[in-house]
């Protein structure tokens, strides 16, 4: 008898240690090392879970909190952190990565925030389930995509610019120009367990066409 709760309890410490360390972990970014360098290729549309915010900075995280409440009431879709589609968005304020870098840094704490906040959906999901709030709230929408220029950019996200401005030399010597908005998709971010800014990975996207 004893041998055999022996058991269980190893069984159950290894379960739990897996699953921690793969919460830990987070989804796997070793598939977009290439991105290291920018490069530019087409997309094709995805369907998504969105949400629209105009905020302060420090009401982002109250946005990404509900997009992912919303997310996760949703059937059908995976729910395990690391299998989980990693989120994004799409903003639509005048970003100046040129400016001096603490004059940058302070004029996007104090920014007003305008954009869509979103997640990947499968295909085969047509039903979302409302969650309530004040004023936010989420719908499935397709986010158009066609050619498009990406960069991975590793670290805090007020140190972006050089990031930024490299792959926007690029999209110019590549006789591209932007079409769109500035998009992040964050791989690795405040909501990923024990993760320092440092190790922050965030995929930077421009819509482009040939000029």
């Amino acid at each position: 008898m004893f041998n055999i709760v022996l058991i269980i309890v190893v069984v159950l410490l290894l379960a739990g240690l897996g699953f921690f360390f793969m919460l830990v972990k987070g989804p796997d970014v070793t598939k977009y090392a290439h991105l290291h360098e920018p490069q530019i290729r087409t997309i094709p549309d995805s369907k998504v879970l969105a949400v629209s915010f105009h905020t302060p900075t420090d009401g982002l995280n109250e946005v990404f909190s509900f997009l992912f409440k919303s997310y996760l009431k949703i059937k059908g879709v995976p729910k395990m952190p690391w299998r989980m589609p990693p989120s994004a968005a799409r903003y639509e304020n005048e970003l100046d990565f040129d400016m001096e870098a603490k004059k940058r840094e302070a004029a996007f704490e104090n920014m007003i925030w305008e954009g869509v906040a979103a997640i990947p959906l499968p295909a085969d999901i047509t039903t979302i389930t409302n969650v309530k709030h004040d004023n936010l709230s989420a719908k499935r929408v397709t986010w158009e995509y066609g050619e498009t220029a990406e960069i991975l950019h590793i670290g805090p996200y007020e140190k972006e610019a050089p990031t930024v401005n490299k792959l926007k030399e690029y999209i110019k010597t590549q006789g591209y120009e932007i079409s769109g908005l500035h998009e992040e998709m964050y791989l690795r971010s405040p909501g990923t367990p024990f993760c320092k800014p440092a190790n922050f990975y965030t995929i930077i996207r421009y819509p482009v066409k040939k000029i």
